[in-house]
């Protein structure tokens, strides 16, 4: 008995570090496709992006099979790309057929006879997976919504509404809003060109956005108060629509937020941090400006024009989100501190996850500072999560929907 037992601790030790071995060479091969894919070296891309696959790791996700489709279709191999796209759709229910129309890497691909029968299934998918979906009529354009947990739509009762962060679908909310919706009515939706979201040839300013979203939710018979979550771009959308109804806010949870906040220095103060001179800072920037520009006269128009709004929210948004203070309500934010495992491998003038811890300093601080003259003014630090927190670590968002509603019954006693 003692032998069998010794040979199956061998065996389950053997199989948790093949699991281990198959796991990192998977992420390795995924962070290297990914490079590739960055330097517009599409067949190797995709050629990596299989061989990781074969790694037969738990890890490979429907993004990852997905990017895989994308190289492949600008490698200019159709078969290989509906295959990843087929698995996706049939195998793992994809569902975001908005981005899925919208992605230029998949131009190619539009003329071919598998297309409106790929579009089709996704199709299928998404009306199965949101059977409460709906297109609410906006200024004679017609806006994605999804909503749950309408039985708890009560007078005085908290509605919590989901904004989304730049060119994102509503779809990485789901986990969260069903938890949620559990007790309140949830509401989120798709800005104009995302989604299935008609374009409403509108700049999406944040000022535009904010009244877009209170229509939309008035459309729906949500009233006021509102606990607003915002992601990244998001967060500062949300914050205009306090700034503009004040008086209808219950809460406000700033996920990683886009930032609102105009700092001396803006930007450049990180770079100065970790020692850049003036002229080499001024040099980033036009590289940056250049690789905006280039992306502006190429991308999907649904990024493109959201990135145009970040434009004009420089000159003219720190104004609107600020025109009123933060109302005396929850406030939250959710901070991202896990430095991307994928990020940039190419030389670069500083360290470059120095310069991210400098600048989430510099943030951390400032946000503190938002919250400092509130009675419910709460901060949290996610020191293993990456920017898109709603898939990283929904947990967090929970919970600090839980406690805003609390916090907010205090209030309204």
């Amino acid at each position: 008995m003692k032998r069998i037992s010794f040979l199956l601790s061998l065996l389950i030790c053997a199989t948790t570090l093949h699991a281990q071995n198959s796991h990192s060479r998977y992420e390795k091969l995924i962070q290297k496709a990914d490079s590739l894919y960055h330097v517009k070296d599409y067949n190797t891309s995709a050629e990596t992006y299989t061989e990781a696959f074969k790694t037969g790791s738990s890890l490979i996700t429907s993004k990852h099979r997905y990017d895989a489709a994308c190289t492949w279709a600008l490698a200019n191999n159709p078969d290989s790309a509906f295959f990843y796209l087929n698995w996706i759709t049939a195998v793992m229910n994809y569902t975001n057929l908005g981005h899925l129309k919208a992605d230029p890497d998949l131009l190619s691909l539009y003329k071919d006879s598998r297309w409106e029968p790929l579009l089709e299934a996704v199709l299928g998918n998404k009306k199965k997976a949101f059977p409460n979906l709906d297109m609410v009529p906006v200024n004679g354009y017609k806006v994605e919504v999804v909503t749950y947990g309408m039985k708890n739509n009560r007078k005085g009762k908290p509605v919590i509404v989901f904004e989304n962060g730049r060119g994102s679908d509503f779809e990485y909310w789901v986990p969260i809003l069903h938890e949620v919706s559990k007790e309140n009515a949830v509401f989120a939706y798709n800005r104009p060109r995302i989604g299935g979201s008609e374009d409403d040839f509108q700049l999406p300013t944040i000022d535009h956005i904010a009244e877009l979203l209170r229509q939309s939710l008035l459309e729906k018979g949500l009233y006021p108060p509102y606990i607003l979550v915002g992601h990244s771009w998001g967060a500062a959308c949300i914050r205009c629509f306090a700034s503009l109804h004040p008086d209808e806010i219950a809460g406000l949870i700033f996920v990683d937020p886009h930032d609102f906040v105009k700092n001396e220095g803006g930007g450049k103060l990180p770079y100065r941090e970790i020692g850049l001179t003036e002229r080499q800072i001024d040099s980033l920037y036009e590289t940056f400006d250049k690789w905006a520009d280039e992306y502006i006269a190429q991308g999907p128009k649904f990024v493109v024009e959201e990135m145009k709004a970040q434009r004009e929210f420089a000159k003219t948004g720190f104004e609107l989100c600020n025109r009123n203070p933060l109302p005396d309500v929850p406030v939250h934010f959710i901070m991202a501190g896990g430095y991307p495992s994928n990020g940039e491998t190419t030389p670069a003038l500083y360290d470059r996850e120095k310069l991210f811890r400098i600048n989430n300093n510099i943030k951390m601080k400032a946000w503190i500072g938002q919250i400092d003259r509130l009675k419910y003014g709460k901060f949290f630090y996610c020191s293993n999560s990456g920017h898109i927190i709603p898939t990283d670590d929904p947990d967090i968002i929970i919970s600090s929907i839980k406690i805003a509603l609390l916090d907010y019954g205090k209030i309204a006693k």
